[in-house]
């Protein structure tokens, strides 16, 4: 019998979606309807429903159209929400007048005051169906409840963060929308309001733009939307002057050129209404032509971010909350101070990319680079870097000074540093690291040619790409900036009201994890709860170096503490921990490393919540998650030893099982 016949909740890095990280195992399942005549259609509606004053049921429909703020203007009871189960609501409002309503006893409550079907996904608070009214003026259908089983995660950011990608590129975790652009590729003469001096032939739009503003323009389909992310590429061949893309009232960054190429980047658009696609030439000289136009509409928010640093399988990645406190992360030749040097840009970089720079000295020795001033802090520095002629660089914080050998990919000295480091990352290129316990100023870089050794020739260069400043002990992700700082929140990982996935009373938590950095703190990787700190199971980081911890707490006491050191917390292992009753053990890449013979656990569907934290937000994990699997019995050795096995189940053998492609 396969393991996998016995496992209850499996969690990879599979689809996903924003807000969303889909569960491989189980599949969602979907109870009955748990509203009576919802559709307002049976034949004797007001007995089913309780009504307000000044509500009314007719023609299919409830109409509330004098209930007051505070207010329940319609409700049905038998405790539909049952406490710490997750629901799906859905209804629609037509006739809309004026004030709100929500769906009370399920969290989060959202108000609406608009026509439409709204979809409500949350965790029952206990109680009957019931509107809560804040002066609502309208009519309401289609009433559905129905609770729901799944293991998909709610991914929490509401930031936009990188990652590395199939292909080795670090971008942004994005989900792209539909294309909006019609006739981007220009096959026909058709769809743009061309300028003067503009045509459409050879399947690409042709300008010789002398003393003409306006290029072309399209009304897209869907319009450009006030304050959206967009994601938009285009080719560019320019023979004379420069080009710029936007929406209706804005440039959109990095799209202004005067050199063939093709560019593309994410945007918000601006917040003009109903927005149209703009080119335009800022001096009216473009001369050149424009093609493979395109504009989609992207997610960056709660994106979960699948990694694949490192290459192979990739895993999920959960980061702390950082900012990068350098105006301009890559962009080098604006808020960085020059020092006898200069910078030349769209060099070759990290991943194929084309946005490095070329820091190139003058000569006069002490030849570098000077980021803007950073507040006090314990800062972690780092950029990325290559050499060139020159083979050596020094960064420079306040009394801290690291050299880096840029040809063997070594520290070539370090002093009043907290910890330094330098990581290849293929084609010559390393990221460099730097933390200090305090500093207050500029990070300055420098071009070496030697330990100890600033003196340079004129011409003298070394290569360099996204810098960043953050306040933590270790670098973090790439957090691109242009023009001021920029934070990245947390990656919060949670699912609620599961408890039908979970057996409180005995079972099997299993993870594949790295950690971040070995910090010496309490980091909770994974963790079954009931939402607190008072009842869990749970697998962490501890305080000692390399420690990994598990342990199941009963009603606020620790029972069946784990332990054991591992050679280095940041390399992946397969850890399981099995709890029942006067049975506990933890069991490390095949081996068991530690027993507990006596120990109590929950009581039955206690347990209801899946996270990757200490079970009531705190202590967030910091670290990686190839996969993550409950089993709702304890298994034996022999299974044990098979789960975490160097060898077995790995991520490409469970989407083979589950008939999912990997990503």
């Amino acid at each position: 019998m396969s393991l996998l016949d016995d496992v209850s909740i499996v969690v990879t890095p599979n689809g996903y979606k924003a807000g969303t990280l889909y569960g491989v195992l189980p599949t969602a399942t979907e109870s009955s309807e748990l509203i009576t005549c919802g559709d307002f259609a049976c034949a004797d509606p007001n007995a089913a429903w309780t009504r307000g004053t000044g509500t009314t049921i007719s023609s299919g429909v409830a109409n509330i159209t004098i209930a007051s703020s505070g207010s329940s203007p319609l409700s049905q009871t038998g405790g539909i929400f049952v406490s710490g189960k997750r629901f799906k609501v859905t209804f629609t409002i037509s006739n809309y007048s004026s004030g709100s309503i929500a769906v009370s006893n399920i969290s989060p409550t959202t108000y609406r005051s608009a026509n439409g079907t709204y979809t409500l996904d949350g965790i029952g608070a206990g109680g009957d169906f019931l509107f809560f009214s804040s002066g609502f003026v309208g009519s309401v259908d289609n009433i559905s409840v129905i609770e729901v089983t799944n293991s998909d995660m709610d991914v929490t950011r509401a930031t936009a963060a990188t990652r590395v990608d199939e292909n080795g590129l670090v971008n942004y975790a994005q989900v792209v929308g539909s294309e909006v652009v019609i006739n981007g590729d220009f096959d026909t003469d058709s769809n743009w309001a061309k300028g003067a001096n503009t045509t459409i032939s050879g399947g690409k739009l042709n300008s010789n733009s002398a003393g003409v503003y306006v290029i072309a323009s399209q009304v897209p389909s869907p319009y450009i939307f006030q304050n959206k992310v967009y994601k938009y590429s285009v080719t560019y061949t320019i023979t004379s002057g420069s080009v710029r893309l936007g929406d209706s009232n804005q440039v959109w960054a990095g799209s202004t050129q005067s050199t063939s190429g093709t560019y593309t980047n994410i945007v918000t658009s601006s917040s003009v209404a109903n927005g149209q696609i703009y080119f335009t030439s800022p001096s009216s000289d473009f001369v050149g032509s424009i093609d493979n136009v395109s504009v989609k509409e992207t997610d960056l928010n709660n994106v979960p971010r699948i990694d694949y640093t490192g290459g192979g399988c990739p895993h999920i990645l959960a980061e702390p909350q950082r900012t990068n406190s350098l105006f301009q992360s890559n962009q080098f030749d604006t808020t960085w101070v020059l020092t006898n040097s200069s910078v030349v840009g769209n060099q070759s970089g990290i991943y194929n990319t084309t946005d490095a720079w070329k820091l190139v000295g003058n000569g006069s020795n002490n030849d570098r680079l000077n980021s803007n001033s950073l507040s006090s802090g314990a800062y972690t520095f780092s950029i990325y870097a290559k050499a060139g002629n020159s083979k050596f660089t020094a960064v420079v914080l306040g009394s801290a000074v690291v050299y880096y050998n840029l040809e063997t990919g070594s520290v070539g000295s370090a002093a009043n540093v907290t910890n330094s480091s330098i990581e290849s990352v293929g084609n010559d290129w390393y990221r460099l690291t730097l933390s200090v316990a305090s500093f207050t100023g500029s990070a300055q870089i420098y071009i070496a040619n030697g330990v100890g050794n600033v003196n340079t020739s004129n011409g003298d260069f070394i290569y360099l790409q996204h810098a960043q400043a953050e306040v933590g002990s270790y670098a973090t992700s790439i957090i691109p900036t242009s023009g001021s700082a920029v934070t990245r929140n947390k990656d919060v990982f949670t699912r609620d009201g599961i408890a039908s996935l979970i057996n409180s009373t005995e079972g099997v938590l299993f993870g594949e994890i790295a950690a971040l950095s070995n910090t010496s703190t309490d980091r909770v990787m994974l963790s079954l709860s009931d939402g607190t700190t008072s009842n869990r199971v749970y697998i962490r980081y501890g305080n000692a170096s390399n420690q990994i911890e598990a342990r199941s707490t009963v009603g606020g006491a620790n029972s069946g503490l784990t332990s054991f050191v591992v050679t280095d917390e940041t390399d992946f292992i397969k850890v399981a921990y099995k709890w029942k009753l006067n049975d506990y053990a933890l069991w490390i890449n095949g081996v068991e490393v530690a027993t507990v013979s006596s120990g109590v656990v929950n009581s039955a569907n206690t347990l209801n919540k899946l996270s990757f934290d200490s079970g009531s937000g705190t202590r967030i994990a910091e670290g990686k998650i190839k996969q993550l699997m409950c089993f709702d019995e304890a298994l034996s050795d022999e299974e044990l030893s098979d789960l975490t096995g160097q060898a077995n189940l790995s991520f490409n053998n469970l989407a083979e099982f589950y008939g999912y492609t990997i990503l």
